[in-house]
């Protein structure tokens, strides 16, 4: 009798054992949620950077400058001549002046004949324009070359690109490279200091 008795136990014992491995088994319900979007490997921001545009940049020719130098507004050029040669064999000429309602952009050919890199924006912080009143109006650097560097032996074109407007009490600007970083006569600088004055109208 006690045989007969452990046997039955067994049988319910393993009836509940199957039925519960069966439900484990068994699909989970559907709720009709949307299928989940997989998580990028790489964030899509930078941590630290904000997400919006980039900020304007001057530009080495070919490419065109960024906003806000690519606005609608064409703004007013002034066409420049203005020459100077430095002594470690850089020579830089401005060709134009635009004035922007946001932005003040100058047109410039730099030729450097030298047998190394210079740089006209040394320290990233170092191209000034300054109007005669002493307002300075921040120059937004190209993201690939901060410090404007010119190869030796080349030549190059450039939109240099300053945050604007000018006020409507200003009657010149001052445009100067590398600050009080460079010089002006060291013939072995790769920081040539040069520094035009160029009239609004």
């Amino acid at each position: 009798m006690k045989f007969r008795s452990t046997l039955i136990a067994l049988a319910v014992m393993a009836t509940t054992t199957a039925a519960q491995a069966q439900d484990a088994l068994a699909p989970l319900p559907s709720y009709n949620r949307a299928p989940s979007t997989p998580t990028p490997a790489q964030p899509l921001v930078k941590p630290g950077v904000p997400s919006r545009p980039d900020l304007p940049m001057a530009t080495m020719a070919p490419a065109a400058p960024s906003a806000p130098a690519a606005s609608q507004d064409p703004g007013r050029t002034v066409r420049l001549e203005q020459h100077q040669a430095h002594p470690s064999g850089v020579a830089m000429m401005l060709t134009g002046i635009t004035y922007r309602a946001d932005s003040v952009i100058v047109s410039a050919s730099i030729l450097n004949r030298s047998d190394r890199s210079v740089a006209l924006n040394r320290g990233g912080n170092s191209l000034v324009l300054v109007d005669d009143r002493g307002r300075s109006h921040p120059f937004v650097p190209p993201a690939d070359n901060p410090e404007v560097q010119v190869a030796p032996r080349s030549r190059v074109t450039a939109n240099f690109v300053f945050v604007g407007p000018l006020l409507g009490d200003t009657r010149s600007v001052q445009l100067s490279t590398n600050g009080p970083s460079g010089s002006a006569s060291d013939r072995l600088t790769s920081s040539p200091s040069f520094m035009f004055r160029v009239p609004v109208s």
